[in-house]
């Protein structure tokens, strides 16, 4: 009976993980046809890899003060309840702005706004009793109304954030409209087409799918 029931609770936990959003987008990103940003057809679904550079912007992770597009922070503390204990969550703040794509073909603009993403959180640290919250992690918890010290000790917190970084690898699906690109090299000869550049923003039919895992940014 108990290994019927260590099998079962096994199961429930292989499905949640399958069907949670992130190992959804990942399969949506993983089974995607790619394509060279330069080549994507407009209003063509498909999926573009590339390098992330800053359009307007420069963000700055919260946790870890990474150069970043993106970010994904979180807060959690420990909080224990007679024998058990569970990690509740105490702050979530996620923030994005438009950002360039680029590969060898082209490159691409990308307005994260309304997307889906799967990044790695790939920034952890924590601060318990004998160990103090770092200046930077006391000021985000400040931020909210929060401190990391308890009545006598401090508080167990754990502190994550996932980030897309400037340079960083990812891949997008999506579809996208042509418009003329005013940073690249005028083609040559006056009946050559002007060069254009992508614009990837999110729709009801296609919304953004954005992900850093590497398992996602393979073009074969």
């Amino acid at each position: 009976m108990w290994v019927l029931i260590v099998f079962a609770f096994g199961g429930v936990v292989v499905a949640s993980w399958y069907w949670s959003g992130a190992q959804r987008v990942k399969r949506q990103l993983r089974t995607a046809r790619p394509w060279p940003i330069g080549e994507l057809p407009e209003n063509t679904l498909g999926r573009v890899i590339g390098a992330a550079q800053p359009l307007d912007h420069v963000m700055h992770g919260p946790l870890t003060g990474r150069s970043c597009v993106y970010y994904i922070a979180k807060v959690e503390q420990l909080r224990s309840t007679g024998r058990s204990s569970h990690w509740r969550t105490l702050v979530s703040e996620e923030q994005g702005v438009p950002f360039v794509l680029v590969d060898q073909s082209g490159r691409a603009i990308v307005d994260p706004t309304g997307a889906k993403l799967a990044l790695n959180f790939d920034g952890r640290s924590s601060s318990g009793t004998f160990d103090d919250a770092t200046p930077i992690e006391e000021a985000f918890l400040t931020k909210y109304g929060l401190r990391s010290q308890g009545w006598v000790f401090n508080k167990r917190i754990r502190y994550t954030e996932a980030c897309i970084e400037v340079g960083e690898t990812i891949a997008v699906l999506g579809a996208g409209v042509r418009e003329p690109d005013p940073t690249a090299i005028p083609a040559e000869g006056y009946r050559a087409a002007p060069p254009t550049r992508l614009r990837l923003t999110s729709s009801h039919a296609y919304p953004l799918v954005i992900s850093d895992d590497p398992s996602t940014t393979q073009r074969a």
